[in-house]
């Protein structure tokens, strides 16, 4: 099975002794035709789910999840039905869903110093100290509005149910075409999230000199940020493809993972 891969977190004992397991019974299937279809079998919770998009979604490996974690929400199954899950995906029985990515500039000085490319958010945030940052916000080069506040989250849909949600940003479906841009704690109160069509393009300034500024990609990669540095943030040309063999009915997901309707 020579285009099935597994991807495993290291930092969980169960992940890597089930990566040999599955690998082992990968070797054994046998499939009528061979797909042209890379395929990444990711052994882990939402992070790895989240690491392995910024890292294969750009060779177009396609991901399916096998929840290791607390919440999974990116998971399509759980090692008690990893086996039969493979298997329909070995048979061909499963669907491509694509979810769409952010592109992340910081131009110093006009000029690109980093880049990068996230499946959840990009958040521009205050970092060890709790004084609050102010922002210049513009859209499609028009200057929208200054905002003071803890930071900025600019999300995709699929990230709109991570630190967007606890901002109290709205929940998007993942397959509408949107940006979703949220304060954190905003000085004023008229500031709230805004939904923009996702062909649109985000330049954040940071006007703030106190050296405590940081750009954090999917909340796993930091990057310091000084005064004048712009923040670039658009549409990446590439979605990450997720595996899916069930009906994929997200309010159902969001039932479960949300507990939805509980009192």
């Amino acid at each position: 099975m020579k285009n099935i891969f597994i991807i495993a977190n290291k930092e969980k004992p169960k992940a890597v002794e089930f990566a040999k397991k599955i690998s082992g019974w990968l070797k054994k299937q046998k499939t009528r035709k061979q797909s042209g279809e890379k395929i990444a079998v990711v052994l882990g919770g939402d992070g790895m789910m989240i690491k392995s998009a910024r890292e294969l979604a750009p060779k177009n490996i396609s991901l399916f999840g096998v929840n290791l974690g607390k919440l999974g929400f990116l998971a399509e199954t759980d090692l008690k039905n990893v086996f039969t899950s493979v298997k329909k995906i070995i048979e061909g029985v499963y669907k491509i869903e694509e979810r769409s990515m952010l592109k992340i500039e910081i131009l110093r000085n006009k000029k690109i110093i980093n880049n990068f490319i996230a499946l959840n958010d990009a958040v521009i945030k205050n970092g060890r100290t709790a004084r609050v940052i102010n922002l210049n916000l513009n859209i499609n080069n028009k200057q929208v509005t200054e905002i003071t506040a803890d930071g900025l989250i600019i999300s995709t849909p699929t990230g709109s149910t991570a630190y967007s949600l606890a901002a109290a940003g709205p929940i998007v479906h993942p397959k509408t075409q949107n940006i979703i841009i949220t304060p954190i704690a905003p000085h004023t109160l008229s500031q709230r999230p805004v939904i923009i069509p996702d062909n649109f393009i985000i330049d954040v300034r940071v006007n703030s000199n106190h050296n405590d500024v940081i750009l954090s990609i999917d909340g796993q990669i930091d990057s310091v940020l000084s005064v004048g540095d712009i923040v670039k943030i658009q549409k990446y040309k590439t979605p990450v493809k997720l595996i899916t063999i069930g009906k994929n009915d997200y309010f159902e997901v969001l039932r479960k993972k949300l507990n939805w309707g509980n009192r």
